[in-house]
């Protein structure tokens, strides 16, 4: 029989790929490193030669998620035609409203053994995207649309709300129970980032992104 040789990056998402699948039936507390080579049919020192520990595996397996995400809030956030108004909005659609279907990634997150995943994945938000919508911010702040007094720190509260309140790997909220709960706490919104009283009105902000992207 002849050996089948993978490269690096294909062996590593094949490990990847096994591991999500694994993690999605039986959580992550309850799958072993040993599930993982026996279901791929690999030895463990495979394993280990990628990833040090279950736990390093599990950071690169969100990372990996994480990817496509961070590449739309990039391409949009350092889109030098778009004000800070038209990113903002979109980014409030992008969560609520899911036009790419981004939230269907995380779902299985919502099992039982998965807490581990789901406190990785929210300190990875925090850290990955607080540089973005701090840059986001400041942007606002100079083009006098946004009052920020600590862009950073303003970041850091908006990720951590609109992504724990309305999570879908934490809560199991249908589209319109997310809506609800983020039309709740609007004007806390508008009062943080320095805006008038309605400017963050979901209704506007889907106009703005339906314009300028066509959602």
């Amino acid at each position: 029989m002849v050996r089948v040789t993978k490269n690096a990056s294909e062996r590593r998402n094949e490990i990847l790929d096994t591991a999500e699948s694994l993690f999605s039936q039986k959580g992550y507390e309850k799958t072993s490193t040993t599930d993982i080579t026996k279901t791929l049919g690999v030895a463990q020192g495979t394993l280990y030669y990628y990833f040090k520990s279950k736990e390093a595996l599990a950071n690169a397996l969100i990372d990996r998620q994480l990817k496509v995400i961070k590449e739309h809030f990039i391409e949009v956030i350092y889109d030098e035609t778009l004000t800070a108004y038209e990113k903002i909005a979109w980014i409030f659609v992008y969560e609520l409203d899911d036009p790419t279907g981004h939230v269907e990634i995380f779902k299985y997150l919502q099992h039982d053994s998965n807490a581990i995943l789901r406190q990785i994945l929210h300190v990875q938000t925090i850290c990955q995207f607080t540089p973005i919508v701090t840059d986001l911010n400041i942007q606002g702040n100079e083009e006098g649309i946004f009052h920020i007094d600590n862009p950073t720190l303003v970041a850091e509260f908006f990720l951590s709300t609109i992504h724990h309140w309305v999570d879908s790997s934490l809560f199991k909220w249908n589209s319109q129970e997310r809506i609800v709960r983020i039309e709740a706490i609007q004007s806390t919104f508008e009062h943080l980032f320095g805006v008038p009283n309605g400017k963050f009105d979901l209704a506007l902000l889907r106009e703005t992104v339906k314009t300028k992207f066509n959602y």
